[in-house]
């Protein structure tokens, strides 16, 4: 009989760890107990890639007589334009940030007003390559998140931001194909180049929507405001106008 209830003990103390090995592997949460994942600290920054679509302004003397001479208008220098920022957290809703930016607009043009001898459209091809280098201020308007411990911080699900910047920007106009000479009205190939730096300054306003604790999604309206002198294949020609309005989007990543 001894044997027997040590063999009933031994069964059932078996059947009891085979019935939920959770329960004796892992703790049970209450329904209570918060289960929200955090953050150990406020970030200290981070690193956005954009893509957006940029709008010329192109409100220059050089525009205008691409606009008149050539079936170039100013629509025709409206790109896609790609960037990557960096930002360093000053404070609670403060950031400077570093941002390089990339646009290149091309357009296939002819004469308006003139023919080859063969009756045929002069044809040319330009290109304008803009790309800013610039650094500024990033102010949160509404909290990035907040402090549950002297360590936890949890990041707000939308955050609305606005800011503004100032720099460089380094510009290549480029115009290649046939052209005519306005003095004695002969066709020629060439190529027309000029590129160098001038000033911008950005202003812009946008939100980021949290896909987790240290990523986010950016949704952003900027303007630019910039022009930069031509060249001696343009000698004639006032500064010309890289300034025009930009909506971006792009993911963040906080660090």
């Amino acid at each position: 009989m001894g044997k027997m209830r040590a063999h009933v003990w031994l069964v059932g103390a078996v059947l009891c760890l085979c019935a939920d090995p959770a329960t004796a592997s892992e703790p049970q949460v209450s329904p209570s107990e918060p289960t929200a994942d955090f953050l150990f600290g406020r970030p200290r920054g981070h690193v956005a890639l954009w893509g957006g679509w940029q709008m010329a302004r192109a409100d220059s003397d050089i525009h205008d007589f691409f606009n008149r001479t050539l079936t170039v208008d100013g629509g025709d220098f409206d790109s896609f334009v790609f960037g990557v920022d960096v930002g360093i957290s000053l404070s609670r809703r403060v950031d400077v940030v570093f941002g390089l930016e990339v646009n290149r607009a091309s357009a296939s043009s002819e004469y308006r007003d003139y023919v080859d001898d063969g009756n045929l459209p002069i044809t040319q091809d330009t290109t304008l390559t803009v790309v800013p280098l610039t650094g500024g201020v990033k102010l949160y308007l509404t909290p990035r998140g907040r402090e549950v411990s002297r360590y936890a911080f949890l990041p707000s699900k939308v955050r609305v931001y606005a800011g503004g910047s100032g720099g460089g920007v380094w510009y290549r106009l480029e115009q290649r194909g046939d052209f005519v000479d306005f003095v004695d009205l002969s066709i020629f190939t060439s190529t027309f180049r000029s590129s160098g730096w001038g000033l911008e300054a950005q202003g812009y306003g946008g939100v980021e929507v949290s896909l987790g604790l240290r990523w986010s999604v950016a949704f952003e309206g900027r303007y630019v405001w910039a022009t930069a002198g031509l060249g001696d294949d343009y000698v004639r020609f006032e500064p010309i106008d890289l300034s025009g309005m930009r909506i971006k989007a792009g993911v963040h990543v906080s660090f």
